[in-house]
């Protein structure tokens, strides 16, 4: 395969865009056009100055700030109980013989494709995840199978 040489293309392209920069330095702005851009670019401070208090620049964005600290004190509480939530889901009850569902991830969609791959572990890995077994050992192992989705991403356990 031979090596492509674009120095003719670069060429053309070079030779284009100065014809272009002499075609639009030939253009002018209408008035109204350039009255409007300079308008908006000028300062805050002296558009409408006399029109408006300065206090109410200041006393709306010292509401934008009591709004983001309200809006991070809600998101705090709300993620704190979402955490205590999910880590009691996954608590298994004493005695109790049923399988339980931890669901990890995203959930699987319709129609999606899993696998399930069932595997053994010890019970302290499974306490490091928050959740409780009835063994009475951490080295015990315990049965948990795994529900897999099309990503490879482990989308509930059931031990």
């Amino acid at each position: 395969m031979r090596p492509v040489d674009n120095r003719d293309d670069e060429r053309r392209l070079d030779d284009t865009l100065a014809a272009l920069r002499r075609a639009e330095s030939q253009v002018e702005t209408p008035a109204h056009v350039e009255g409007a851009v300079m308008a908006a670019w000028e300062p805050p401070s002296s558009v409408g100055a006399a029109t408006r208090s300065p206090s109410v620049g200041a006393a709306f964005r010292r509401s934008w700030k009591y709004a983001a600290v309200a809006a991070g004190v809600l998101l705090t509480v709300t993620l704190g109980r979402l955490g205590v939530e999910l880590r009691d889901a996954g608590v298994v009850p004493a005695g109790a013989d049923a399988p339980q569902l931890l669901l990890v991830g995203q959930p699987i969609l319709e129609g999606e494709a899993v696998r399930i791959v069932r595997m053994r572990m010890p019970a302290a890995t499974l306490s490091g995840l928050g959740v409780r077994t009835t063994a009475s050992d951490p080295a015990d192992a315990v049965d948990v199978d795994v529900v897999i989705g099309e990503d490879g991403v482990a989308r509930a356990i059931r031990f």
